[in-house]
């Protein structure tokens, strides 16, 4: 597991505003990270997030090239167990989208992913 990919996972159980259901996520945290703490740090993908599209919070993977579509909601980081959610790895997204998505984060991202 690496920073810039996608994978497909039920994000269930939540609570409260959370993105829920099976979904794609994006990977945010690096190999180093995940492999350590086998708890990759990653960002829902949805085809609503109006609120995070309107406050500036998602990346649009239109015109990305991916088979995967909608937008990134980066407002959502949280950690997952990939193993014991099931999740399948889909494909990896162009570093250029990559950094669209860590950008948002600022300082938060230096902060969360040093390693």
């Amino acid at each position: 597991m690496d920073r810039g990919e996608i994978w497909l996972v039920s994000l269930d159980p939540i609570a409260g505003h959370e993105q829920s259901g099976k979904r794609p996520v994006l990977i945010v945290s690096k190999a180093s990270f995940n492999k350590l703490t086998r708890l990759p740090v990653v960002v829902p993908v949805t085809s609503g997030g109006n609120f995070a599209r309107t406050a500036g919070f998602a990346v649009s993977l239109d015109g990305a090239g991916t088979r995967t579509t909608g937008v990134i909601r980066c407002d959502q980081p949280r950690t997952i167990d990939m193993g014991a959610r099931n999740g399948k790895r889909l494909e990896r997204l162009p570093d250029a989208v990559v950094n669209e998505v860590l950008a948002p984060t600022g300082s938060y991202s230096e902060l969360m992913f040093f390693m």
